[in-house]
């Protein structure tokens, strides 16, 4: 059966990933709170440059690779993000969203489910995310947070330092519309294909920093559409 990595390790990558490649080479300025943006070749090609080097620099983690891999994969793909109404005490800045949706067939089944909201991604600073999984090749989940569904705030520094702050309370609700629709600027890949769908979410979630900081985030979404892409894996 398929098994999902953690969500909390994941998202801390993604976030070094974009810090680096923001305190590295500043290409594209602050972003205007748009309804919608797509990510521009100049960010992914500094998040490029910058993940190959993360993966250099920890070649023995099997991890690092598949997280740089998938979220280079998720930014070329040509998803947009949309900006979101979240009520939040993690920033006041527009937060926009996009998701993604992995379903696993053949030998080993499951589905999971990332939806992540940020801040201006050429300037991170907040990162709101919810993650799920399914032991089959479901549509939908929904409920109490749990180890199958969860939460995570995360907070980043002028200087590049983290602040995570796990929700411990709340729910979630994420449902998926697939289409038929090919993600635009995915590659032919053997046994994976690409499409865009919809992700019908939203979530109430809250929780204390890890750090020694103290502290607690919260952040609430109600019923929204996110675009999304969904990853279909066609497992031998």
């Amino acid at each position: 059966m398929f098994k999902a990595r953690p969500a909390a390790r994941v998202l801390t990558g993604v976030v070094m990933l974009a810090v680096a490649a923001c305190t590295k080479n500043d290409l594209t300025g602050p972003l205007p709170p748009a309804d919608q943006i797509v990510f521009t070749g100049a960010q992914i090609n500094s998040l490029d440059s910058t993940g190959r080097a993360l993966e250099q620099n920890n070649s023995s983690d099997g991890t690092v690779k598949a997280l740089v891999d998938s979220t280079l994969l998720v930014l070329t793909s040509g998803v947009v993000a949309k900006r979101l109404n979240v009520t939040t005490d993690l920033t006041s800045a527009p937060l926009y969203f996009v998701g993604v949706h992995r379903v696993y067939s053949g030998a080993a089944s499951g589905s999971t489910w990332t939806v992540v909201g940020m801040d201006d991604p050429s300037h991170l600073t907040s990162i709101v995310e919810i993650g799920a999984f399914s032991p089959s090749a479901a549509e939908s989940v929904s409920g109490a947070l749990s180890d199958v569904l969860n939460g995570l705030l995360l907070s980043v520094s002028s200087a590049g330092t983290v602040t995570e702050y796990f929700a411990v309370g709340g729910t979630a609700s994420i449902a998926s519309t697939a289409s038929a629709t090919p993600c635009p600027n995915f590659p032919v890949t053997p046994h994976v294909t690409c499409t865009l769908e919809t992700m019908h979410v939203s979530f109430s979630i809250a929780g204390p920093a890890t750090s020694p900081t103290g502290g607690s985030r919260q952040a609430t979404v109600a019923p929204v559409d996110v675009p999304a892409m969904r990853l279909t894996y066609a497992i031998p």
